[in-house]
Protein backbone atom coordinates (compact mmCIF):
# COMPACT_ATOMS: atom_id res chain seq x y z
CA UNK A 1 0.00 0.00 0.00
CA UNK A 2 1.31 3.75 -0.79
CA UNK A 3 0.44 7.18 1.14
CA UNK A 4 -2.63 8.03 1.18
CA UNK A 5 -1.33 11.69 1.57
CA UNK A 6 -1.13 11.82 -2.05
CA UNK A 7 -4.61 10.52 -3.06
CA UNK A 8 -6.64 12.63 -4.79
CA UNK A 9 -3.91 14.35 -6.42
CA UNK A 10 -2.14 16.06 -2.85
CA UNK A 11 2.10 15.56 -2.68
CA UNK A 12 3.70 13.56 -0.20
CA UNK A 13 3.54 15.62 3.55
CA UNK A 14 6.65 17.43 3.60
CA UNK A 15 9.89 16.13 4.47
CA UNK A 16 13.38 18.18 5.52
CA UNK A 17 16.00 15.69 3.68
CA UNK A 18 16.99 16.85 0.78
CA UNK A 19 17.39 13.26 -0.72
CA UNK A 20 12.99 12.81 0.01
CA UNK A 21 12.85 16.62 -1.95
CA UNK A 22 14.66 15.35 -4.89
CA UNK A 23 12.49 12.38 -4.78
CA UNK A 24 8.97 14.15 -4.42
CA UNK A 25 10.33 16.51 -7.35
CA UNK A 26 11.15 13.65 -9.54
CA UNK A 27 7.54 12.05 -8.69
CA UNK A 28 6.05 15.08 -8.99
CA UNK A 29 7.45 15.79 -12.76
CA UNK A 30 6.73 12.13 -13.99
CA UNK A 31 3.07 12.29 -12.45
CA UNK A 32 0.32 13.94 -14.39
CA UNK A 33 -2.13 16.64 -12.87
CA UNK A 34 -4.97 15.53 -10.44
CA UNK A 35 -8.42 15.45 -12.27
CA UNK A 36 -9.33 18.22 -11.06
CA UNK A 37 -6.51 20.31 -12.00
CA UNK A 38 -7.17 18.59 -15.75
CA UNK A 39 -11.13 19.77 -14.95
CA UNK A 40 -9.74 23.36 -14.60
CA UNK A 41 -7.32 22.89 -17.20
CA UNK A 42 -10.25 21.70 -19.75
CA UNK A 43 -11.76 25.42 -19.31
CA UNK A 44 -9.02 27.11 -19.91
CA UNK A 45 -8.65 25.12 -23.23
CA UNK A 46 -11.82 26.24 -24.09
CA UNK A 47 -10.77 29.79 -23.96
CA UNK A 48 -7.77 29.21 -26.21
CA UNK A 49 -9.76 26.98 -28.70
CA UNK A 50 -11.75 30.18 -29.18
CA UNK A 51 -9.00 32.50 -29.41
CA UNK A 52 -7.77 30.00 -31.41
CA UNK A 53 -9.91 29.55 -33.75
CA UNK A 54 -10.83 33.30 -34.19
CA UNK A 55 -7.38 34.33 -35.12
CA UNK A 56 -7.19 31.21 -37.94
CA UNK A 57 -10.26 32.67 -39.71
CA UNK A 58 -8.44 37.03 -39.15
CA UNK A 59 -5.25 35.31 -40.74
CA UNK A 60 -6.75 32.75 -43.43
CA UNK A 61 -8.40 36.60 -44.97
CA UNK A 62 -4.56 37.20 -46.42
CA UNK A 63 -3.93 34.35 -48.47
CA UNK A 64 -7.47 34.54 -49.39
CA UNK A 65 -8.00 37.87 -50.49
CA UNK A 66 -4.28 37.23 -52.39
CA UNK A 67 -6.04 34.53 -54.67
CA UNK A 68 -8.81 36.66 -55.44
CA UNK A 69 -6.54 39.20 -56.73
CA UNK A 70 -3.94 37.46 -58.24
CA UNK A 71 -4.55 33.81 -58.45
CA UNK A 72 -1.19 31.61 -59.03
CA UNK A 73 0.08 28.40 -57.77
CA UNK A 74 1.96 30.28 -54.82
CA UNK A 75 -0.88 31.32 -53.57
CA UNK A 76 -3.44 28.13 -53.99
CA UNK A 77 -0.59 26.47 -52.04
CA UNK A 78 -1.27 29.19 -49.23
CA UNK A 79 -4.92 29.28 -49.31
CA UNK A 80 -5.20 25.42 -48.62
CA UNK A 81 -2.39 25.99 -46.23
CA UNK A 82 -4.58 28.24 -44.74
CA UNK A 83 -7.67 25.72 -44.88
CA UNK A 84 -6.07 23.31 -43.62
CA UNK A 85 -5.34 25.60 -40.48
CA UNK A 86 -8.91 26.18 -40.24
CA UNK A 87 -10.04 22.88 -40.65
CA UNK A 88 -7.32 21.55 -37.77
CA UNK A 89 -8.76 24.31 -35.54
CA UNK A 90 -12.12 23.26 -36.00
CA UNK A 91 -11.31 19.94 -35.29
CA UNK A 92 -9.66 20.85 -32.15
CA UNK A 93 -12.50 23.18 -30.99
CA UNK A 94 -14.98 20.44 -31.26
CA UNK A 95 -13.16 18.16 -29.71
CA UNK A 96 -12.87 20.80 -27.02
CA UNK A 97 -16.66 21.31 -26.29
CA UNK A 98 -17.15 17.84 -26.15
CA UNK A 99 -14.50 17.24 -23.62
CA UNK A 100 -12.83 14.86 -25.73
CA UNK A 101 -9.51 13.80 -25.36
CA UNK A 102 -8.85 14.70 -21.97
CA UNK A 103 -5.50 13.42 -21.45
CA UNK A 104 -4.24 14.94 -24.84
CA UNK A 105 -6.05 17.21 -26.18
CA UNK A 106 -3.42 20.24 -24.26
CA UNK A 107 -0.43 18.67 -25.77
CA UNK A 108 -2.03 18.21 -29.28
CA UNK A 109 -3.37 22.13 -29.38
CA UNK A 110 -0.28 23.47 -27.52
CA UNK A 111 1.90 21.93 -30.41
CA UNK A 112 -0.83 22.71 -33.27
CA UNK A 113 -0.64 27.22 -31.77
CA UNK A 114 2.82 27.45 -32.23
CA UNK A 115 2.54 25.20 -35.34
CA UNK A 116 -0.17 27.69 -36.93
CA UNK A 117 2.59 30.45 -36.24
CA UNK A 118 5.13 28.68 -37.73
CA UNK A 119 2.62 28.28 -41.23
CA UNK A 120 1.58 31.72 -41.27
CA UNK A 121 5.28 32.81 -41.33
CA UNK A 122 6.10 30.06 -44.10
CA UNK A 123 3.31 31.54 -46.26
CA UNK A 124 5.05 35.12 -45.87
CA UNK A 125 7.88 32.98 -48.24
CA UNK A 126 5.25 31.83 -50.50
CA UNK A 127 4.12 35.30 -51.05
CA UNK A 128 7.21 37.14 -51.97
CA UNK A 129 8.50 38.35 -48.69
CA UNK A 130 11.05 36.22 -47.16
CA UNK A 131 12.64 39.24 -45.28
CA UNK A 132 9.81 39.74 -43.29
CA UNK A 133 9.51 35.57 -42.11
CA UNK A 134 12.99 36.08 -40.62
CA UNK A 135 12.33 39.34 -39.41
CA UNK A 136 8.59 39.70 -38.84
CA UNK A 137 7.54 41.79 -35.54
CA UNK A 138 3.61 40.99 -35.69
CA UNK A 139 3.56 37.36 -36.16
CA UNK A 140 6.80 36.24 -34.33
CA UNK A 141 5.16 37.22 -30.87
CA UNK A 142 2.17 35.24 -31.18
CA UNK A 143 4.49 32.02 -30.10
CA UNK A 144 4.94 33.81 -26.91
CA UNK A 145 1.30 33.39 -26.65
CA UNK A 146 0.83 30.38 -27.48
CA UNK A 147 3.83 29.31 -24.78
CA UNK A 148 2.05 31.51 -22.12
CA UNK A 149 -1.34 29.48 -22.85
CA UNK A 150 0.23 26.53 -22.01
CA UNK A 151 0.24 27.61 -18.29
CA UNK A 152 -3.85 27.55 -18.58
CA UNK A 153 -3.80 23.95 -18.41
CA UNK A 154 -2.02 23.23 -15.54
CA UNK A 155 0.76 20.87 -16.78
CA UNK A 156 4.56 21.53 -17.26
CA UNK A 157 4.65 19.04 -19.45
CA UNK A 158 2.23 20.97 -22.51
CA UNK A 159 4.40 24.02 -21.60
CA UNK A 160 7.76 22.12 -22.40
CA UNK A 161 6.31 20.47 -25.49
CA UNK A 162 5.12 23.43 -26.94
CA UNK A 163 8.63 25.17 -25.96
CA UNK A 164 10.62 22.74 -27.65
CA UNK A 165 8.14 22.92 -30.51
CA UNK A 166 8.61 26.53 -30.82
CA UNK A 167 12.39 26.85 -30.95
CA UNK A 168 12.25 23.39 -33.45
CA UNK A 169 10.04 24.95 -36.22
CA UNK A 170 11.08 28.48 -35.98
CA UNK A 171 14.93 27.09 -36.18
CA UNK A 172 13.72 24.69 -39.08
CA UNK A 173 11.91 27.94 -40.82
CA UNK A 174 14.94 30.24 -40.61
CA UNK A 175 16.78 27.49 -42.42
CA UNK A 176 14.73 26.44 -45.06
CA UNK A 177 13.77 30.51 -45.76
CA UNK A 178 18.05 30.62 -46.80
CA UNK A 179 17.98 27.34 -48.77
CA UNK A 180 14.54 29.16 -50.98
CA UNK A 181 15.32 32.97 -50.75
CA UNK A 182 18.14 35.03 -51.40
CA UNK A 183 17.59 36.81 -47.57
CA UNK A 184 20.59 36.76 -45.47
CA UNK A 185 20.43 35.53 -42.40
CA UNK A 186 21.98 37.37 -39.16
CA UNK A 187 22.06 34.68 -37.11
CA UNK A 188 23.09 36.01 -33.74
CA UNK A 189 19.59 37.78 -33.89
CA UNK A 190 18.03 34.48 -34.61
CA UNK A 191 19.75 32.71 -31.65
CA UNK A 192 18.71 35.48 -29.26
CA UNK A 193 14.81 34.81 -30.59
CA UNK A 194 15.28 31.22 -29.75
CA UNK A 195 16.72 31.95 -26.37
CA UNK A 196 13.73 34.62 -25.77
CA UNK A 197 11.58 31.60 -26.79
CA UNK A 198 13.43 29.36 -24.09
CA UNK A 199 12.80 31.66 -21.56
CA UNK A 200 9.65 32.18 -21.97
CA UNK A 201 9.22 28.15 -21.68
CA UNK A 202 10.45 28.21 -18.50
CA UNK A 203 8.27 31.50 -17.30
CA UNK A 204 5.48 29.10 -18.44
CA UNK A 205 6.90 25.76 -16.57
CA UNK A 206 7.46 28.54 -13.17
CA UNK A 207 3.85 29.83 -13.13
CA UNK A 208 3.07 26.28 -13.51
CA UNK A 209 4.67 24.79 -11.17
CA UNK A 210 4.11 27.19 -8.47
CA UNK A 211 0.47 27.12 -9.02
CA UNK A 212 0.53 23.87 -7.85
CA UNK A 213 2.70 24.15 -5.22
CA UNK A 214 -0.30 26.84 -3.48
CA UNK A 215 -3.02 24.92 -4.46
CA UNK A 216 -1.06 21.49 -2.47
CA UNK A 217 -0.63 24.33 0.47
CA UNK A 218 -3.95 25.18 0.10
CA UNK A 219 -5.67 21.94 -0.02
CA UNK A 220 -3.64 20.59 2.84
CA UNK A 221 -4.60 20.46 6.52
CA UNK A 222 -1.53 22.24 8.16
CA UNK A 223 -1.69 19.43 11.29
CA UNK A 224 -1.88 16.46 9.84
CA UNK A 225 -0.54 17.43 6.26
CA UNK A 226 -3.81 15.19 5.17
CA UNK A 227 -6.26 16.71 2.47
CA UNK A 228 -8.84 18.97 3.76
CA UNK A 229 -12.80 19.34 4.16
CA UNK A 230 -12.56 21.76 1.30
CA UNK A 231 -10.53 19.48 -1.16
CA UNK A 232 -12.46 16.31 0.12
CA UNK A 233 -15.99 17.90 -1.00
CA UNK A 234 -14.95 18.93 -3.75
CA UNK A 235 -13.14 15.30 -4.91
CA UNK A 236 -16.31 13.97 -3.43
CA UNK A 237 -18.56 15.42 -6.40
CA UNK A 238 -15.83 14.67 -8.72
CA UNK A 239 -15.38 10.88 -7.68
CA UNK A 240 -19.16 10.32 -7.27
CA UNK A 241 -19.56 11.54 -10.80
CA UNK A 242 -17.07 8.92 -11.98
CA UNK A 243 -18.72 6.32 -10.26
CA UNK A 244 -21.85 7.14 -11.74
CA UNK A 245 -20.71 7.14 -15.10
CA UNK A 246 -18.39 3.83 -14.20
CA UNK A 247 -20.57 2.25 -11.99
CA UNK A 248 -17.85 0.89 -9.74
CA UNK A 249 -18.50 1.17 -6.28
CA UNK A 250 -17.49 3.86 -3.81
CA UNK A 251 -17.08 2.98 -0.29
CA UNK A 252 -17.41 6.18 1.96
CA UNK A 253 -15.32 6.40 6.12
CA UNK A 254 -16.07 9.19 8.62
CA UNK A 255 -13.80 8.36 11.10
CA UNK A 256 -13.10 10.07 14.74
CA UNK A 257 -10.86 9.76 17.61
CA UNK A 258 -13.11 9.01 20.86
CA UNK A 259 -13.63 10.99 23.55
CA UNK A 260 -11.10 13.33 22.74
CA UNK A 261 -12.56 16.20 24.26
CA UNK A 262 -11.79 14.21 27.58
CA UNK A 263 -8.26 13.26 26.10
CA UNK A 264 -7.56 17.08 25.67
CA UNK A 265 -9.08 17.83 29.22
CA UNK A 266 -6.59 15.27 30.35
CA UNK A 267 -3.24 15.60 28.81
CA UNK A 268 -3.72 18.86 26.82
CA UNK A 269 -4.08 20.14 23.42
CA UNK A 270 -0.12 19.78 22.29
CA UNK A 271 -0.93 15.81 23.44
CA UNK A 272 -3.45 15.94 21.25
CA UNK A 273 -2.70 17.17 18.26
CA UNK A 274 0.34 14.43 18.69
CA UNK A 275 -2.53 12.19 19.32
CA UNK A 276 -4.73 13.53 15.59
CA UNK A 277 -1.05 13.68 13.83
CA UNK A 278 -0.85 9.72 14.63
CA UNK A 279 -3.93 8.69 14.07
CA UNK A 280 -3.42 10.41 10.73
CA UNK A 281 -0.14 8.95 9.65
CA UNK A 282 -1.66 5.25 10.64
CA UNK A 283 -4.17 5.87 8.35
CA UNK A 284 -1.88 7.04 5.36
CA UNK A 285 0.45 4.67 5.69
CA UNK A 286 -2.21 1.89 4.70
CA UNK A 287 -4.06 3.65 1.60
CA UNK A 288 -3.80 3.18 -1.81
CA UNK A 289 -2.83 6.55 -3.87
CA UNK A 290 -6.66 5.67 -5.32
CA UNK A 291 -7.84 6.39 -2.60
CA UNK A 292 -8.65 9.78 -0.77
CA UNK A 293 -8.25 10.54 3.05
CA UNK A 294 -8.88 13.88 4.56
CA UNK A 295 -9.04 15.92 8.15
CA UNK A 296 -12.56 16.76 7.97
CA UNK A 297 -12.47 18.92 11.21
CA UNK A 298 -11.48 19.00 14.56
CA UNK A 299 -10.44 15.12 15.45
CA UNK A 300 -12.94 13.90 12.63
CA UNK A 301 -11.37 12.14 9.27
CA UNK A 302 -13.05 10.95 6.35
CA UNK A 303 -12.29 8.77 3.27
CA UNK A 304 -12.86 7.39 0.17
CA UNK A 305 -12.19 4.18 -1.50
CA UNK A 306 -13.06 4.42 -5.20
CA UNK A 307 -13.86 0.55 -6.33
CA UNK A 308 -14.16 -0.83 -3.11
CA UNK A 309 -16.98 -2.88 -2.00
CA UNK A 310 -18.48 -3.30 1.72
CA UNK A 311 -16.75 -5.89 2.67
CA UNK A 312 -13.51 -4.84 1.60
CA UNK A 313 -13.92 -1.46 3.43
CA UNK A 314 -15.07 -3.08 6.35
CA UNK A 315 -11.87 -5.52 6.53
CA UNK A 316 -9.79 -2.86 5.59
CA UNK A 317 -11.27 -0.29 8.13
CA UNK A 318 -11.05 -2.48 10.96
CA UNK A 319 -7.79 -3.63 10.45
CA UNK A 320 -6.53 0.14 10.69
CA UNK A 321 -8.72 0.38 14.02
CA UNK A 322 -6.98 -1.96 15.32
CA UNK A 323 -3.27 -0.65 14.33
CA UNK A 324 -4.68 2.50 15.93
CA UNK A 325 -5.72 1.36 19.29
CA UNK A 326 -2.51 -0.71 19.81
CA UNK A 327 -0.20 2.97 18.54
CA UNK A 328 1.49 4.36 21.63
CA UNK A 329 1.31 8.38 21.83
CA UNK A 330 3.26 10.39 23.63
CA UNK A 331 2.61 12.19 26.46
CA UNK A 332 6.00 14.06 27.79
CA UNK A 333 9.36 13.95 27.58
CA UNK A 334 10.19 11.80 30.05
CA UNK A 335 8.62 8.77 27.47
CA UNK A 336 5.25 8.33 29.17
CA UNK A 337 2.94 6.90 26.30
CA UNK A 338 -1.06 6.84 25.99
CA UNK A 339 -3.31 5.26 23.39
CA UNK A 340 -6.85 6.32 21.50
CA UNK A 341 -9.29 4.68 19.98
CA UNK A 342 -11.39 5.58 16.81
CA UNK A 343 -15.02 5.19 15.44
CA UNK A 344 -16.12 4.41 12.38
CA UNK A 345 -19.00 4.53 9.84
CA UNK A 346 -19.11 3.09 6.96
CA UNK A 347 -21.17 3.37 3.51
CA UNK A 348 -20.93 2.42 0.22
CA UNK A 349 -22.28 3.65 -3.18
CA UNK A 350 -24.66 2.83 -4.48
CA UNK A 351 -26.31 0.34 -2.08
CA UNK A 352 -26.50 3.06 0.20
CA UNK A 353 -27.32 6.09 -0.97
CA UNK A 354 -28.90 7.56 -4.24
CA UNK A 355 -25.93 9.70 -4.58
CA UNK A 356 -22.58 10.16 -3.42
CA UNK A 357 -23.67 13.00 -0.83
CA UNK A 358 -26.50 10.76 0.82
CA UNK A 359 -23.67 8.05 0.96
CA UNK A 360 -21.52 10.46 3.13
CA UNK A 361 -24.61 11.35 5.38
CA UNK A 362 -25.28 7.78 5.88
CA UNK A 363 -21.67 6.90 6.50
CA UNK A 364 -21.94 9.80 8.89
CA UNK A 365 -25.09 8.34 10.68
CA UNK A 366 -22.86 5.03 11.42
CA UNK A 367 -20.32 6.58 13.13
CA UNK A 368 -23.25 7.97 15.25
CA UNK A 369 -24.15 4.38 15.59
CA UNK A 370 -20.87 3.42 16.27
CA UNK A 371 -20.52 5.27 19.20
CA UNK A 372 -23.65 4.50 20.70
CA UNK A 373 -22.83 0.83 20.51
CA UNK A 374 -19.69 2.06 22.85
CA UNK A 375 -17.06 3.32 20.20
CA UNK A 376 -14.03 1.52 19.18
CA UNK A 377 -15.71 -0.40 16.43
CA UNK A 378 -16.44 0.21 12.53
CA UNK A 379 -19.93 0.28 11.31
CA UNK A 380 -21.35 -0.96 8.05
CA UNK A 381 -24.44 -1.70 6.79
CA UNK A 382 -26.76 -3.31 8.86
CA UNK A 383 -30.14 -4.33 6.88
CA UNK A 384 -31.83 -1.37 8.14
CA UNK A 385 -31.00 2.23 7.47
CA UNK A 386 -30.06 4.71 10.56
CA UNK A 387 -32.66 6.16 12.00
CA UNK A 388 -30.98 8.85 13.60
CA UNK A 389 -30.22 12.51 11.66
CA UNK A 390 -26.94 12.88 9.46
CA UNK A 391 -24.46 15.29 10.85
CA UNK A 392 -26.12 15.41 14.22
CA UNK A 393 -23.69 17.10 16.83
CA UNK A 394 -21.83 14.28 18.86
CA UNK A 395 -19.77 14.52 22.45
CA UNK A 396 -16.50 13.56 22.36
Amino acid sequence: MKSGSQAGGLDSPPDNSAESSWRRLLRRLAAAPEPALVDAGLRGEWLVAGIRLLMVIVVLYVPLRQYLISPGQGQTMVLWMGIAALAEALVVYSAVMRSWGRSWIGFFSGVLDVTLVSLCLWMLVHLGAAERTIGDLVLFPVYFLAIGATSLRYDWRICVLTGIAAVAQYLGLVYLTTLVSDVEVAWPAQLGRLALLAVATVLAVTLVVRALEQRSLSNRDRLTTLANRGFFDESLMRIGALAARSGEPVAVAMIDVDHFKRFNDTYGHLVGDEALRTVARLLAQSFRTTDLLARYGGEEFAALFPGMKNEDAFSRLDGLRSEIERAAVAVDQRGGTTRVTVSIGVAVWPTDGVNIKQTLAIADQRLYQAKLAGRNRVVTASGNPPSVPPFSKRGG
